[in-house]
């Protein structure tokens, strides 16, 4: 005899990161009984130079006091150019926005609690010295103006852009077919507007107070956070 409580917590969730990144977040729905819609709505590349200002940068780590890396595919993107170059990401202190990024960075010295950029400028400390800032094109300025305002000298470098991506033979029906969308990222919600404008399904999941803000900005108001910025966070917020 089946589990009736089992089945009536299972959900058909939306995943739309991208096509390259989104096998973690769909194993951990799965494992949870999920069933599993990939909807990607983006896709990363490298920055406009190719990556060639950012690699560069990395080739010059050890003339920094603290790397800043603000969310997991920056971490990821870091990561292989640090092996690529031959850098040390060990001799320098590190701050991360996300636990996510922390663990994929291979650790951090500093995470602020609220995951946003803003949040971690706020908790970094007065200094003067040097910071290497590792982001996305796209990435806010929260971070920078208020590390550069407590004394720091903020060298920002792009490791990477997120473009849309058209979804192909999806339409209205198979997202009311749904049951919930889960969005990591501003830029996916940014792109599944310009897709869909804003119909979804009728559970919502953000990853962070970013992605919750582009939310509220496209006029969907009716979402969950999940607590912790990280993939297993998004699944707990569909239990």
């Amino acid at each position: 005899m089946s589990d009736g409580s089992s089945e009536s917590r299972r959900q058909r969730v939306i995943v739309t990161r991208a096509a390259e990144r989104a096998a973690g977040l769909s194993r951990l729905l799965r494992d949870a009984g999920h069933e599993v819609v990939e909807v990607p709505v983006t896709t990363t590349t490298e920055p406009g130079d190719g990556g060639v200002a950012f690699d560069r940068a990395l080739r010059r780590l050890h003339e920094y006091d603290w790397l800043v890396v603000t969310s997991p595919e920056g971490a990821r993107r870091v990561v292989e150019s640090a092996e690529r170059v031959g850098a040390d990401l060990r001799r320098v202190k590190r701050a991360a926005v996300g636990t996510s990024t922390a663990a994929t960075l291979g650790g951090a010295d500093l995470v602020p609690d609220v995951q946003t950029g803003s949040s971690l400028g706020s908790l970094f400390p007065d200094g003067d010295g040097r910071v290497l800032l590792a982001v996305a094109e796209s990435a806010g300025t929260g971070f920078e103006e208020a590390a550069r305002g407590k004394g720091w000298v903020v060298d920002r470098v792009h490791s990477y852009r997120t473009v849309p991506v058209v979804p192909l033979d999806v339409d209205a029906r198979l997202v009311s077919e749904c049951d919930a969308i889960t969005f990591t990222a501003a830029s996916s919600v940014e792109a599944w507007v310009a897709a869909f404008g804003t119909v979804t399904p009728g559970r919502v999941v953000a990853m962070g107070p970013q992605t919750a803000d582009a939310l509220r900005r496209a006029g969907i108001d009716s979402f969950v956070v999940a607590s912790e910025q990280s993939l297993a966070g998004i699944v707990r917020a569909l239990s």
